[in-house]
């Protein structure tokens, strides 16, 4: 029985990650570039203009922008009610102009937090592209696919409904893109399998294993057992055996 249950682990988990490697096939990134590549004709002479690439991830802010009280009139932030937490810039409207995302925190029960990214960051007045507000516990940042992802607490989720602030942890992961037709950051899915279903996580998770922990990961066996243990999931006994 339980050889049967270990096959059916290892099958299953090299099922997925076939389909993900079908799917990634298709694409190399999740983001893309408005700019587009333009003909210049000159008798029989044609130019063709690629656009620049653009660096994925954080990019430096400015010297000008960096400082979280530049902000504080921009947003604006309340005295002993909110402050500017976080100021960091990547290129996440798809051009090479620099956006910066600015995450807001206010005091009190959950220590709730707005997210704002902004254009023109270096002029008088920068244009607002994305507001999202009231993350119970939250957290945003840019990914190496120049989106904006977040993190917060679901207080009614299986995992933190009934606990005290205290014991909640994460778990409500979003990703935004970048969309020309919207003109703003729009939500995106994460093709994610076991044990990151979401990239925040997976960026994470990829972070420790650059610092040697948590090498289960990369061991397909092993990702079965745990996908088979875990007492969210499969929740089937410790000492189950998956085969290599």
């Amino acid at each position: 029985m339980q050889h049967s249950k270990s096959v059916s682990i290892s099958i299953l988990v090299v099922f997925i990650l076939a389909l993900t490697l079908v799917s990634c096939s298709g694409s190399s990134t999740t983001t893309t570039s408005s700019t587009t590549i333009a003909d210049q004709s000159s008798g029989n002479t044609t130019i063709k203009i690629t656009p620049p690439a653009l660096n994925p991830g954080l990019q430096p802010c400015p010297d000008a922008v960096q400082a979280p009280a530049h902000w504080d009139a921009i947003i604006p932030t309340q005295n002993g009610v909110t402050h500017v937490e976080k100021v960091i810039c990547g290129y996440l409207a798809g051009t090479t102009t620099l956006q910066a995302l600015v995450t807001v925190r206010y005091q009190g029960t959950g220590q709730l937090l707005d997210v704002y990214v902004f254009n023109d960051i270096t002029s008088p007045s920068p244009s607002q592209l994305f507001k999202l507000q009231s993350l119970y516990y939250g957290d945003a940042r840019i990914s190496a696919y120049n989106t904006v992802l977040t993190a917060e607490v679901d207080q009614n989720s299986s995992i933190n409904a009934g606990k005290s602030d205290a014991e909640m942890s994460r778990d409500l992961f979003r990703e935004f893109q970048w969309s020309d037709g919207a003109a703003t950051l729009v939500p995106v899915s994460f093709p994610g399998i076991f044990p990151d279903l979401t990239r925040y996580q997976a960026e994470d998770d990829q972070a420790q294993v650059n610092r040697g922990q948590d090498a289960w990961k990369l061991n397909a066996a092993e990702v079965a057992r745990q996908l088979a243990t875990d007492t969210h999931l499969l929740n089937w006994p410790g000492d189950v055996q998956a085969l290599s």
